[in-house]
């Protein structure tokens, strides 16, 4: 008899790995699953106690009774312990970069599948080479990047690539975001979300070696990069001014991307936008990325990032967790824009591309309401629609781990709206 849990959840004490508990609570027993789930941390007290301060808020005094297991990244044997406890394992216990590598390590040793919430672009990429191929021989799945990022764009992707009937050859991602309303105060951004961002670019060489050594052939036609600052009409919303945004999920697209032309499909070129609706939201925007990359270079700049959140970002992160009410009434709308050819076969790619494709993606609290939607529903498709993943196992990108399985189903019946706008000729 197998005893294991199907999932656990480890750092459910943290912001992130807590509000991962009502989707947990509601999504392993609907449309007829049973899935055992249970917590792990560093402290049985913390446990205890946000099991039961949800189950007071989800009136479910059956959560005080999920299983609890102690372990702690400084002790590897905890660890280990916990993943030859579980099927799965979902790591909400960031910065990836510092205490991420010994959970996927003993993961790969024990057979237990993986997902996290990363946006550490650097740490996935030393996890595929580390373990990629170990991973893959042992029938172990690893998917990095289950959260907003880089589900938020990879999900989009792939529905619109099923969407558009033909070849696409480009896709604009333009992204707009709002941190609260007028009533709203406080900060945006949890404080480990802030961490993980910071000790990210601080590797800032290593991330652009890793981004160079992603190899994509040059297609043509090209997608030009947008003029910054120019207005775009492409959308429907001409009042708005673009920023060229290098976004870390970027490095994630290329990397699918590149999956999918050694398995014989074109790679789809993609650029990221900004919109915003002044010249000054775009200077104080740019001041404080280049503040912070430049800061995050050196050990001092470093703990002065760390020290001091709200002054370096602006106001939208502090050492206070966000409000409830805040991250609720934090949005972020993203427009997806596709150029290719309706004929999928015989066609002359270097000719102008003949058709359009407009998608959108409308997400409510971003940071943790649907990350730890799409990161629970990850853990949930890999545990069960094993025959629609890749056929081995190793580390993996959301779009090409969820491609063929109901990923965007999933999330488009939990609330995303993710929809095509329209389909037009060229």
């Amino acid at each position: 008899m197998d005893n294991k849990l199907d999932i656990v959840v480890f750092g459910a004490t943290g912001f992130t790995g807590k509000h991962t508990i009502p989707y947990l609570h509601k999504l392993c027993e609907e449309d007829g699953r049973q899935l055992k789930w249970g917590i792990a941390g560093r402290s049985e007290e913390k446990l205890k106690k946000v099991l039961d301060e949800y189950a007071q808020k989800l009136g479910a005094d059956s959560l005080n009774s999920t299983p609890i297991i102690i372990a702690d990244v400084e002790d590897e044997l905890s660890i280990l312990e916990m993943a030859k406890k579980a099927k799965m394992v979902l790591n909400c216990c960031g910065p990836y970069q510092l205490y991420g590598e010994v959970v996927v390590k003993c993961c790969v040793m024990t057979g237990t599948h993986y997902v996290d919430v990363t946006g550490e672009t650097h740490f996935q990429d030393i996890m595929l080479s580390r373990y990629g191929h170990t991973a893959e021989e042992r029938g172990v799945y690893i998917v990095h990047g289950c959260g907003m990022d880089s589900m938020g764009n990879e999900m989009p992707l792939n529905f619109l690539t099923k969407s558009f009937q033909g070849v696409l050859n480009s896709v604009e991602v333009f992204m707009m975001s709002k941190f609260g309303n007028q009533t709203t105060t406080g900060s945006g951004l949890n404080f480990g979300t802030w961490s993980s961002i910071v000790h990210s670019l601080s590797d800032f060489r290593s991330v652009w070696a890793a981004k160079r050594a992603i190899s994509l052939p040059k297609m043509s036609p090209s997608c030009p990069l947008r003029f910054p600052f120019s207005k775009n009409a492409s959308i429907g919303i001409p009042n708005k001014r673009i920023l060229p945004f290098p976004s870390p999920d970027t490095d994630v697209i290329n990397r699918s991307q590149q999956y999918f032309y050694k398995n014989g499909q074109r790679p789809i070129q993609v650029r990221h936008y900004y919109l915003l609706e002044s010249w000054t939201s775009i200077l104080k925007l740019l001041f404080m990325g280049l503040i912070t990359i430049i800061f995050s270079q050196f050990s001092c700049g470093k703990k002065l990032l760390l020290k001091y959140p709200k002054v370096f970002s602006g106001g939208y992160v502090d050492h206070e967790s966000p409000s409830e009410e805040m991250i609720e009434n934090s949005t972020i709308d993203m427009y997806f824009y596709g150029k290719g050819w309706s004929d999928k076969k015989d066609i002359e790619f270097n000719q102008r591309p003949n058709k359009s494709i407009l998608g959108k993606i409308d997400i409510v609290n971003p940071g943790y309401g649907f990350t730890c939607l799409a990161v629970v529903l990850s853990a949930i498709i890999i545990l069960t629609e094993p025959s629609k993943l890749p056929k081995k196992g190793g580390v993996y990108t959301p779009a090409v781990a969820f491609f063929h399985t109901s990923m965007v189903e999933a999330l488009q019946k939990n609330g995303v709206p993710l929809e095509i706008l329209s389909v037009n000729d060229l």
